[in-house]
């Protein structure tokens, strides 16, 4: 468990430390719902249709906040092909080399790369050129706890620990 934990660590690391354009344009690739906010049951803000041009100015998570056609709000990044980069930017001397982008490393269709489960992988490229944010390795260090600290800390906060099974289909939206 311990050694996960680091390479999730690590992989969230490794893509805070390229950084993200301010925005990202991008293509619909299947018809579906805008919505007001990054959640499947959320308001219904308009309708998107394959083929049409969005510019991504947020991301959480799997969601896209886009621009498009006028109108704003949110769709599942899966649901977008975004545009290829420009390649790698030419960083002042002495400076790491970084990906024009977290748009160079999360790209749909045809771009060579697997998805899986909503998962999008780097290729040899974007890890080659990757670099450690020492300063921010260090501030997560700061972050942690020991086990005995947190149980002591749920038990004065009166937190219990529970179990919820999942969903059976027909209760699932």
């Amino acid at each position: 468990m311990r050694r996960s934990w680091k390479l999730a660590l690590f992989t969230l690391l490794l893509l805070r430390a390229v950084g993200v354009e301010a925005a990202e344009k991008g293509q619909i690739i299947r018809a579906g719902d805008l919505l007001a906010q990054p959640f499947i049951d959320a308001a219904n803000a308009g309708k998107v249709a394959p083929a049409e041009q969005v510019t991504v100015v947020e991301r959480r998570g799997a969601w896209a906040n886009v621009q498009v056609a006028g109108k704003s709000g949110w769709v599942r990044l899966l649901n977008i092909r975004l545009e290829p980069t420009a390649g790698l930017a030419r960083p002042a001397k002495g400076q790491p080399v970084r990906p024009n982008g977290l748009a160079s490393l999360l790209r749909t269709g045809s771009s060579g790369r697997t998805v899986t489960t909503g998962v999008k992988g780097m290729d040899e490229e974007d890890i080659r050129n990757a670099t450690t944010n020492y300063v921010e390795l260090a501030l997560l260090e700061t972050l942690g706890v020991e086990a005995s600290d947190a149980r002591a800390n749920a038990a004065r906060n009166n937190l219990k620990e529970r179990s919820v099974d999942y969903l059976d289909k027909k209760g699932s939206k």
